[in-house]
Protein backbone atom coordinates (compact mmCIF):
# COMPACT_ATOMS: atom_id res chain seq x y z
CA UNK A 1 0.00 0.00 0.00
CA UNK A 2 0.76 3.70 -0.98
CA UNK A 3 0.27 6.47 1.23
CA UNK A 4 -0.22 10.16 -0.11
CA UNK A 5 -1.44 13.33 1.37
CA UNK A 6 -2.91 16.21 -0.64
CA UNK A 7 -1.31 19.79 0.59
CA UNK A 8 -3.39 22.71 0.17
CA UNK A 9 -0.99 25.02 2.39
CA UNK A 10 -4.16 26.09 3.95
CA UNK A 11 -4.37 30.13 5.00
CA UNK A 12 -5.65 30.51 8.40
CA UNK A 13 -6.73 34.33 8.90
CA UNK A 14 -6.45 36.34 11.76
CA UNK A 15 -10.53 36.83 11.21
CA UNK A 16 -13.12 35.32 9.59
CA UNK A 17 -13.23 35.88 5.88
CA UNK A 18 -16.32 37.00 3.31
CA UNK A 19 -17.69 33.93 1.60
CA UNK A 20 -18.11 35.97 -1.93
CA UNK A 21 -16.11 34.90 -4.91
CA UNK A 22 -13.00 35.93 -5.58
CA UNK A 23 -12.33 37.05 -1.76
CA UNK A 24 -10.57 40.72 -1.79
CA UNK A 25 -6.89 40.64 -2.06
CA UNK A 26 -6.59 43.15 0.82
CA UNK A 27 -7.75 40.95 3.12
CA UNK A 28 -4.85 38.87 2.82
CA UNK A 29 -2.09 39.16 5.75
CA UNK A 30 1.57 38.50 4.99
CA UNK A 31 2.27 36.51 8.57
CA UNK A 32 -0.58 34.32 7.73
CA UNK A 33 0.56 32.89 4.89
CA UNK A 34 3.99 32.65 5.42
CA UNK A 35 2.74 30.52 8.82
CA UNK A 36 0.52 28.47 6.36
CA UNK A 37 4.23 27.80 3.95
CA UNK A 38 5.81 27.18 7.51
CA UNK A 39 3.23 24.68 8.35
CA UNK A 40 3.63 22.94 5.21
CA UNK A 41 6.81 21.90 5.34
CA UNK A 42 6.54 20.59 9.05
CA UNK A 43 3.23 18.97 8.32
CA UNK A 44 5.20 17.06 5.05
CA UNK A 45 8.64 16.52 7.06
CA UNK A 46 6.72 14.65 9.45
CA UNK A 47 4.49 12.53 7.21
CA UNK A 48 7.98 11.89 5.63
CA UNK A 49 9.20 10.54 9.35
CA UNK A 50 6.13 8.56 9.25
CA UNK A 51 6.73 6.94 6.01
CA UNK A 52 4.10 8.48 3.77
CA UNK A 53 5.35 8.30 0.25
CA UNK A 54 4.25 11.13 -1.48
CA UNK A 55 2.47 14.25 -1.22
CA UNK A 56 0.19 16.13 -4.12
CA UNK A 57 -0.06 19.87 -4.56
CA UNK A 58 -2.35 21.40 -6.58
CA UNK A 59 -3.20 24.32 -8.62
CA UNK A 60 -6.15 26.89 -7.18
CA UNK A 61 -6.35 30.96 -8.28
CA UNK A 62 -8.47 33.63 -6.20
CA UNK A 63 -8.81 31.67 -3.30
CA UNK A 64 -7.30 31.47 0.25
CA UNK A 65 -8.63 27.99 0.84
CA UNK A 66 -5.68 26.78 -0.92
CA UNK A 67 -2.70 28.51 -1.15
CA UNK A 68 -1.18 27.08 -4.33
CA UNK A 69 -1.87 29.14 -7.07
CA UNK A 70 1.65 27.69 -8.79
CA UNK A 71 2.46 23.90 -7.93
CA UNK A 72 5.63 24.13 -9.60
CA UNK A 73 7.19 26.89 -7.22
CA UNK A 74 5.32 24.50 -4.05
CA UNK A 75 7.13 21.20 -5.57
CA UNK A 76 10.25 23.12 -5.98
CA UNK A 77 10.24 24.49 -2.53
CA UNK A 78 9.02 21.16 -1.21
CA UNK A 79 11.42 18.95 -3.19
CA UNK A 80 14.33 21.11 -1.29
CA UNK A 81 12.94 20.07 2.16
CA UNK A 82 11.99 16.11 1.78
CA UNK A 83 14.49 13.93 1.21
CA UNK A 84 12.68 11.10 0.15
CA UNK A 85 8.54 11.91 -0.52
CA UNK A 86 7.16 11.85 -4.43
CA UNK A 87 5.89 15.31 -5.03
CA UNK A 88 2.74 15.21 -7.40
CA UNK A 89 1.61 18.03 -9.27
CA UNK A 90 -2.15 18.58 -9.45
CA UNK A 91 -1.75 20.85 -12.47
CA UNK A 92 -0.21 23.09 -13.82
CA UNK A 93 -3.72 24.21 -15.69
CA UNK A 94 -1.72 23.88 -19.27
CA UNK A 95 -4.57 25.70 -21.32
CA UNK A 96 -3.67 29.45 -19.27
CA UNK A 97 -0.52 28.25 -20.23
CA UNK A 98 2.83 28.68 -22.43
CA UNK A 99 3.23 24.63 -22.55
CA UNK A 100 6.90 25.09 -23.91
CA UNK A 101 7.31 26.91 -20.77
CA UNK A 102 5.78 24.46 -18.84
CA UNK A 103 7.99 21.75 -20.66
CA UNK A 104 11.32 23.12 -19.50
CA UNK A 105 9.76 23.94 -15.90
CA UNK A 106 8.66 20.52 -15.17
CA UNK A 107 11.96 19.28 -16.86
CA UNK A 108 14.07 21.14 -14.44
CA UNK A 109 12.02 20.07 -11.19
CA UNK A 110 12.06 16.71 -12.39
CA UNK A 111 15.75 16.94 -12.40
CA UNK A 112 15.76 19.30 -9.11
CA UNK A 113 14.17 16.63 -7.53
CA UNK A 114 16.21 13.91 -8.25
CA UNK A 115 13.27 11.96 -10.37
CA UNK A 116 10.63 12.26 -7.17
CA UNK A 117 8.00 14.09 -9.61
CA UNK A 118 4.62 12.74 -11.13
CA UNK A 119 2.55 15.17 -13.35
CA UNK A 120 -1.11 15.03 -13.78
CA UNK A 121 -1.74 18.10 -16.32
CA UNK A 122 -5.29 19.43 -15.81
CA UNK A 123 -7.82 21.33 -18.04
CA UNK A 124 -9.03 23.87 -15.16
CA UNK A 125 -12.44 25.11 -14.81
CA UNK A 126 -14.55 27.40 -16.28
CA UNK A 127 -14.49 30.11 -13.58
CA UNK A 128 -10.60 29.83 -14.18
CA UNK A 129 -10.90 30.59 -18.07
CA UNK A 130 -13.20 33.37 -17.37
CA UNK A 131 -10.55 34.01 -15.03
CA UNK A 132 -8.03 34.70 -17.84
CA UNK A 133 -10.08 35.62 -20.42
CA UNK A 134 -10.07 32.31 -22.49
CA UNK A 135 -13.51 30.54 -23.60
CA UNK A 136 -14.25 27.87 -21.36
CA UNK A 137 -15.34 25.95 -25.00
CA UNK A 138 -12.12 26.08 -25.97
CA UNK A 139 -10.26 24.23 -22.81
CA UNK A 140 -10.14 20.85 -23.63
CA UNK A 141 -9.32 21.64 -27.32
CA UNK A 142 -6.41 23.92 -25.59
CA UNK A 143 -4.90 20.85 -23.00
CA UNK A 144 -4.88 18.51 -25.66
CA UNK A 145 -2.99 20.56 -27.93
CA UNK A 146 -0.65 21.45 -24.83
CA UNK A 147 -0.25 18.13 -23.66
CA UNK A 148 1.14 16.85 -27.15
CA UNK A 149 3.37 19.57 -27.61
CA UNK A 150 4.53 19.69 -23.93
CA UNK A 151 5.20 15.61 -24.73
CA UNK A 152 7.21 16.09 -27.97
CA UNK A 153 9.26 18.76 -26.57
CA UNK A 154 10.61 15.89 -23.63
CA UNK A 155 10.99 13.82 -26.04
CA UNK A 156 12.18 14.75 -29.57
CA UNK A 157 15.79 15.36 -30.08
CA UNK A 158 15.73 17.48 -32.31
CA UNK A 159 14.53 21.44 -32.73
CA UNK A 160 11.03 21.27 -34.32
CA UNK A 161 8.10 23.66 -34.68
CA UNK A 162 4.60 24.39 -33.62
CA UNK A 163 1.80 25.51 -35.67
CA UNK A 164 -0.92 24.09 -33.79
CA UNK A 165 -4.31 25.87 -33.79
CA UNK A 166 -3.81 27.19 -30.30
CA UNK A 167 -0.03 27.82 -30.14
CA UNK A 168 2.01 28.93 -32.64
CA UNK A 169 6.44 28.42 -31.58
CA UNK A 170 8.93 28.73 -34.51
CA UNK A 171 11.36 26.95 -32.44
CA UNK A 172 10.86 24.20 -29.38
CA UNK A 173 14.43 22.80 -27.89
CA UNK A 174 14.11 22.51 -24.42
CA UNK A 175 17.45 21.98 -21.67
CA UNK A 176 17.22 20.92 -19.31
CA UNK A 177 15.48 17.83 -20.17
CA UNK A 178 13.19 15.65 -17.72
CA UNK A 179 15.39 13.13 -15.93
CA UNK A 180 12.68 10.83 -16.34
CA UNK A 181 12.07 9.68 -19.68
Amino acid sequence: MKLSFFETARYCPPEALPKEWPVPSGLYDPEAGARAFRGMVERLELLEELGFDWVSVSEHHYSPRILTPSPIVSAAFLAAHLKRMTIALLGPIVPHSNPVRLAEEIAMLDTMAQGRLVVGLLRGTSNESLTYDLNPEEARERTDEGMELMLRAWTEPHPFGWQGRHFHYRTVSIWPRPLQQ
